[in-house]
């Protein structure tokens, strides 16, 4: 767990990035706050700042945009 916050804290500055940061020291998050904080996981720390996953359920909820 820890190389994941050192991760996520050395990650860009984007939408999603303080809620996984709050997450993985045991806050808890809202839903939307959660939904946030697993984008920014699945872009690889918020490395592109897109998504064009279509086949995630959480496609139309994500932080980037819809494409």
């Amino acid at each position: 767990m820890d190389e994941m916050l050192f991760s996520a804290q050395s990650g860009p500055l984007r939408k999603g990035r303080k809620h996984l940061i709050n997450h993985l020291k045991g806050a808890r998050l809202t839903q939307r706050q959660a939904i946030q904080a697993k984008c920014y996981d699945c872009d690889g720390m918020g490395e592109t700042g897109k998504c064009d996953l279509k086949h995630c359920p959480l496609y139309p909820y994500n932080p980037y945009g819809v494409a």
